[in-house]
């Protein structure tokens, strides 16, 4: 039984150690106004270098805008990978639009994270009045989908237009990124040595349990 107990909790140990991961990113404030009606929009660029770590696994965004009209954000975030690729993701495509209220969302602003993890609050398509939280993009494909697997040096690029003429100018005051890479490096270590530990364990108390009655019942 302490044998199990002693073996599971290496296991445990094992997997709360792989489960970790180096997490890049930051937030940066830039203040800037998105023109109304422009499809040119502003665009935004971050750019990792050096970093020498696996795949990425996983992306949120932070999106801090204030004053104009939801209705007519449109937004992407487009990352290109050092090492070749390139993929892009839709966060707004005019919240609220449909066909039965084309003009979408008239809520001014919101401060949100954008996250697959987003589940509660579903996507933020349907959000109204000045959301916060976390809530899922405006996109059928998923952020980790659709980044997972590219490397982690390259340049984010987050792109954001206002395509309504009306409502008032809206202003991006910051925007944020965290993209998750797994140690590999570690996972590998980590199992290697819970590995040989686990049999090294199990070959002492079996030789133990030879030598003496008194442990047949460990």
């Amino acid at each position: 039984m302490k044998n199990s107990l002693f073996i599971c909790g290496l296991i445990v140990l094992n997997l709360a150690v792989v489960a970790q991961a180096t997490e890049i990113g930051g937030d940066w404030t830039v203040n800037t106004l998105i023109p109304q009606g422009n499809p040119v929009g502003i665009t935004e660029s971050e750019t990792f270098t050096g970093l020498n770590l696996g795949s990425i696994s996983g992306v949120d965004v932070q999106l801090n805008i204030s004053g104009g009209y939801n209705g007519g954000l449109y937004g992407y975030l487009e990352y290109q990978a050092a090492a070749g690729g390139t993929a892009t993701e839709v966060l707004l495509n005019q919240v609220g639009t449909s066909p039965s209220n084309p003009l979408g969302s008239s809520g001014a602003g919101f401060n949100v994270t954008l996250s697959d993890s987003g589940t509660v609050n579903g996507d933020i398509h349907g959000a109204t009045g000045i959301p916060t939280g976390v809530w899922q993009p405006d996109s059928p494909v998923s952020l980790d989908s659709t980044f997972g697997g590219m490397s982690a040096d390259g340049t984010w690029t987050l792109f954001i237009a206002d395509l309504d003429s009306g409502g008032g100018t809206s202003e991006l005051n910051s925007w944020g990124l965290e993209a998750s890479v797994p140690d590999d490096m570690r996972t590998g270590l980590v199992l290697g040595i819970s590995g040989f530990l686990i049999l090294v364990v199990e070959k002492w108390i079996r030789s133990k349990r030879k030598m003496s009655p008194l442990l047949q019942s460990i």
